[in-house]
């Protein structure tokens, strides 16, 4: 069995976390794949890969047309049994190349693309955003032999918005490596530290974060919050709050690092601020370390966290609800240790990587 698999690129995201962490188990099973990234991004993980030896190959053309012509080359130059594409721009240009070539496509569903949140961000444009919608529906209608949805939302969402049939949707939720700690959790003695894992975009509302901790400055809160990942669209304006309302050392910029378990070493908190998600596979490294979580309250999280088991659910945008959330783990040191533990139990039952590689292994299998 040979895969070829198709993605964006191999920058410090969820899904391409994802990939690698599937990769590696593919590696590991003696499975021989490809991989084909759209673009090149410095900050990522394919330097990482690329020292293990995979085939990675990064398209010359920048082009839809010329990206889809070079991809419908690649898969008629080899025998390849499946080719997985993920991430939206990857999914239409291997769509597209079956205008070229025979191939059994299977694609990943991975985000809430169409969410009604996604309207309220003013870097979209809402009528483009429609012709996609179009595209998207016909499209996959006409070219995809299966979907991969990473959670009963996502497969839930795409039923409703584009019309996809059921019975060509297998749901495999996405395992992430366990996180180990390099040091014990922050004690009384050390400040009280929130981790965000997630790019800087619209989706992830960081901007509620910062909010949040300017609410905490003014009473006086000792705190701190840390915000891991590459900088994105939203980025200027996350500083440009920080630096206006002088909160300092509150708050970490730490950008993007293949080191996470430093990180979540120094975390006594994970929050989780997304807007809209398919996942939020940074959840699932957090749960790994036994951190305690506060998450935005949407439906796909709540497949992810367990609602007062070991996370605490607030409409991200409430501050005052947000406020509360902090300051309950901050003075509650034995529902914080309840919180870790349930959070290693949930991941450990769902989410654990050698279940869910299995999972997409067999569904490899199947299309075979």
């Amino acid at each position: 069995m040979k895969i070829l698999i198709v993605i964006d690129s191999l920058g410090g995201g969820g899904a391409e976390r994802s990939t690698q962490v599937l990769c590696d188990f593919l590696a590991e099973n003696k499975v021989d794949f490809k991989i084909v990234c759209l673009y090149f991004y410095p900050n990522g993980f394919h330097q990482e890969m690329i020292d293990k030896g995979y085939d990675i190959q990064f398209l010359k053309k920048k082009s839809f047309l010329g990206q889809t012509l070079e991809v419908a080359k690649i898969i008629s130059s080899e025998n390849f049994d499946v080719v997985h594409s993920i991430l939206f721009k990857s999914n239409l240009r291997v769509r597209f190349s079956k205008l070229k070539t025979k191939f059994t496509h299977l694609e990943s569903l991975v985000n809430s693309t169409y969410s009604d949140e996604r309207k309220q961000d003013k870097k979209v444009n809402q009528n483009l955003l429609k012709v996609y919608k179009i595209l998207d529906r016909y499209s996959a209608a006409l070219f995809v032999d299966h979907f991969h949805a990473i959670t009963i939302s996502v497969k839930e969402h795409y039923l409703k918005h584009l019309g996809l049939d059921p019975k060509k949707i297998s749901v495999v939720y996405r395992g992430r490596k366990p996180v180990f700690l390099k040091k014990e959790k922050s004690s009384g003695t050390n400040k009280f530290t929130l981790l965000n894992v997630a790019r800087q975009d619209y989706q992830k509302g960081q901007i509620y974060l910062l909010k949040a901790m300017k609410a905490l400055k003014v009473k006086g809160v000792d705190i701190k919050l840390i915000i891991l990942g590459v900088e994105g669209s939203e980025t200027p304006g996350l500083k440009k709050y920080h630096q206006e309302n002088e909160l300092g050392d509150m708050v970490e910029f730490a950008g993007f690092s293949n080191d996470v378990n430093f990180y979540y070493s120094l975390a006594d908190v994970f929050i989780f601020s997304s807007l809209f998600e398919g996942l939020g596979g940074a959840l699932i490294e957090a749960q790994s370390a036994g951190l305690p979580i506060i998450s935005n309250n949407i439906e796909v999280l709540r497949e992810v966290v367990q609602p007062n088991i070991n996370g605490l659910f607030v409409d991200i945008k409430n501050e005052e609800k947000v406020l509360d959330a902090i300051l309950k783990l901050k003075m509650d040191e034995d529902l914080r240790q309840r919180f870790s533990e349930e959070s290693l139990k949930n991941y450990t039952n769902k989410f654990r990587e050698e279940i869910s590689n299995q999972k997409m292994l067999n569904l490899y299998k199947s299309l075979c």
